[in-house]
């Protein structure tokens, strides 16, 4: 076991198990869930409980931590929204910005993840809006203009290498008053995510090393302070008078009503803070020599086909004349975890030089030689057992 794994129980505990999911989830290392500890083993109390000693620390803390998370993508602590992940954040600026925008054009990528389609699809169904498509940069370049209203792309995909140039599209979006949201959740795991260059960033701390259940929405603060909130509840409110008249709190947690997921926020800076020790620049030297040496092995196998736009973090491929969920539930079943289908980003099915399906391996850099040499071993295995698997 290398020294990497060796971080993360769920392969001390699963010492056979070979991940390439990551796109998915990446495990938890020891201090994340240490984090989650701690909160409830030493301080597990509501912030309503202010006028207290742990009322003070943990609303000190959670104020530290929802800075710290801020500036790690180059927002201020009035700009993070905690959501319960990337899909949430999604649905939520969409539904804000239905709010406000009534007619016009929304730009999208065929390489969207869902979550970066149907809230935009669902918030503005009855309204004037046209949809645009596009497939890279220049399509997206091409598309703005004064009509445009929301651009919604990937910094990362989770499936092809499609690489967005967001301080270009950024700089037209401004040009055009269009605003410009960037759905992070793959790309925060291997580079940098900033707000410099975009109006709104979604991204998950479950990709990130982090727990489940808790992301981020951070939205610059000259449109934040002109959405409203869409969700409602105790900690939000200011005032309630007449019969039907309310007033929120001016802070950020007018978008955060209810208790928060405390322990989840806690082990979410964890996560951040391990990535930033372990540093965008490891994690890719790792990443590459992985990636290199996968795609060396996977071309020795005469009858896989691997697709020309993977990226050097995720690969898609196929075997001839097996179905790719075949595949991948032969591998599970020899506790190699990869994905099969289209990976929740349906649409680029419409581009003609894609297949409708295929296998996906996606790396960390907790990833080994070791884990290749497995599956291309159990691939070649798995010729001779095709027929009597099914």
């Amino acid at each position: 076991m290398n020294e990497y794994k060796k971080m993360f129980p769920m392969f001390i505990n699963n010492k056979d198990i070979v991940y390439f999911d990551n796109a998915a989830l990446g495990f938890k290392p020891y201090e994340v869930l240490q984090a989650g500890f701690d909160f409830y083993e030493k301080f597990s109390i509501s912030t309503r409980t202010a006028d207290s000693k742990l009322g003070i620390f943990i609303a000190s803390q959670l104020a530290n931590i929802r800075k710290n998370i801020a500036n790690f993508v180059d927002a201020n602590e009035n700009e993070l929204i905690f959501s319960s992940g990337t899909t949430e954040s999604l649905n939520l600026i969409a539904s804000m910005l239905s709010e406000t925008i009534n007619e016009g054009e929304i730009i999208l990528s065929y390489y969207n993840h869902s979550s970066n389609i149907v809230p935009f699809l669902e918030q503005f169904k009855n309204k004037n809006i046209k949809f645009i498509y596009t497939k890279n940069n220049e399509e997206v370049l091409n598309n703005i203009n004064k009509n445009t209203k929301i651009v919604a792309l990937p910094q990362k995909s989770n499936t092809f290498e499609v690489d967005f140039d967001f301080d270009k599209i950024y700089k037209k979006c401004k040009e055009n008053n269009a605003i410009l949201i960037n759905d992070a959740a793959q790309a925060v795991v291997h580079e940098k995510v900033s707000l410099k260059n975009s109006d709104v960033i979604a991204f998950s701390a479950n990709k990130i090393y982090g727990p489940t259940g808790i992301g981020a929405l951070v939205i610059k603060e000259e449109l934040i302070n002109k959405l409203l909130p869409k969700k409602w509840g105790g900690g939000q409110v200011q005032d309630i008078y007449g019969s039907c008249h309310w007033d929120s709190k001016p802070s950020i947690i007018r978008f955060e009503p209810g208790t928060q997921n405390f322990a989840g926020i806690f082990q979410f800076n964890a996560a951040i803070e391990f990535v930033k020790k372990l540093t965008y620049k490891k994690i890719n030297e790792l990443e590459n020599e992985i990636y290199d040496y996968l795609i060396l092995k996977l071309k020795e196998l005469s009858n896989v086909e691997i697709d020309k736009k993977s990226s050097n973090r995720i690969v898609l491929f196929n075997l001839k004349n097996i179905p790719s969920q075949d595949v991948a539930s032969y591998l599970g079943h020899q506790n190699i975890y990869v994905r099969s289908g289209v990976f929740c980003a349906h649409k680029f099915k419409e581009l003609p030089e894609h297949n409708k399906s295929y296998i996906r391996v996606s790396i960390s850099f907790y990833n080994d030689k070791e884990d290749v040499d497995i599956l291309i071993n159990t691939l070649k295995k798995m010729g001779d057992d095709y027929l009597g698997f099914l």
